[in-house]
């Protein structure tokens, strides 16, 4: 969303926009016509921000909040593909055992299936 959209579904002004963009609060990509693009959520940052601002709290303080929560989220989201990386490695014992009789062609065309989907995979992890 450009920052006219953002203003008017928030009731902020583009200058507070502006300002909390500054303050790193909203991550912001650039148009081709280098207009700068706000995600969705930046609403609900927004309320967040005028919640702990009628709270009484700095912008430091805010920030640090801000910034607590997304770690919390992403440590959650590391459980979460932890536990799921946990279920992937014993589906894959049981099909190594299900497969150790099976016949040769059958066992090249299963690990290169698994391989392209584990590299896929691999590559998504280092992006972390």
């Amino acid at each position: 969303m450009h920052i006219g959209e953002i203003a008017k579904l928030s009731g902020l002004s583009t200058r507070t926009i502006d300002y909390y963009t500054s303050c790193g609060f909203f991550p912001i990509e650039r148009s081709e016509a280098n207009y700068r693009l706000y995600p969705a959520t930046v609403l609900q940052t927004i309320e967040r921000i005028q919640l702990l601002k009628k709270q009484r709290m700095s912008i430091a303080e805010i920030k640090q909040i801000l910034v607590t929560d997304e770690n919390l989220e992403a440590e959650l989201l590391l459980k979460d593909i932890q536990e799921e990386f946990d279920c992937l490695q014993k589906k894959l014992a049981r099909l190594e055992e299900h497969l150790k009789d099976a016949p040769t062609h059958v066992k090249v065309t299963i690990h290169k299936t698994i391989e392209t989907r584990m590299t896929s995979i691999a590559l998504l992890l280092t992006l972390m």
